[in-house]
């Protein structure tokens, strides 16, 4: 898929997108919350194509355009596409595609289960696409615990550069670890409302 289909397809607002990646920032890098963070991202894609890109949270794929049938994987991490002066690598970083929770490589296999792999620079607001079928027949590598892979930065569709990226201030945004801290105290201190 190249830029101008995937642009015609989705429409996405970029700078929104990334504008919420920019507040995000670092909290939520630590262990507990990655996963949110990765929620958050895979979510805000759902928003960014006017939910053309349905947040589906499956196993072996994230997003899912149920017009054209095709499933996305989504994957962000930290200059992973561009240095951290701005200027694209020759390479991606090594991205972790799945964590088999295996130690022995006997019963490891690496399965197509996306059509397309979507990977998010969390620094640098820049996102590429290419097929997910290329990536685990080319790219990928097998890692004691699971599946990595390092991509060729010309084998990339660049759907956004950092030096697209206008940031969006929004005034009423909140911090997301404290507001999910106080959910969680709301609804445990729910099932204690009657207690003496």
């Amino acid at each position: 898929m190249d830029k101008s289909i995937f642009d015609k397809r989705y429409a996405p607002h970029y700078d929104n997108f990334f504008s919420m990646i920019d507040h995000i920032g670092p909290e939520l890098n630590d262990r507990k919350n990655r996963f949110d963070k990765a929620d958050l991202i895979e979510a805000a894609l759902e928003r960014a194509t006017n939910g053309r890109l349905s947040w589906e949270d499956s196993l072996g794929f994230d997003n899912y355009d149920a017009q054209n049938k095709e499933k996305f994987e989504v994957k962000s991490q930290g200059n992973c596409l561009y240095t951290k002066t701005g200027n694209l690598k020759k390479k991606t970083s090594a991205i972790k595609l799945t964590n088999t929770l295996q130690k022995s490589s006997s019963n490891k296999t690496l399965n197509c289960t996306a059509d397309y792999l979507i990977l998010i620079d969390s620094k640098q607001f820049a996102m590429a696409i290419i097929s997910y079928k290329e990536v685990v027949e080319k790219y990928s590598q097998e890692l004691s615990d699971g599946f990595s892979c390092q991509i060729p930065t010309d084998k990339l569709i660049i759907l956004r550069t950092p030096e697209e990226y206008v940031k969006i201030i929004q005034e009423n945004s909140i911090d997301y670890a404290p507001a999910k801290r106080q959910l969680q105290k709301e609804y445990v201190n729910s099932w204690f409302e009657n207690e003496i």
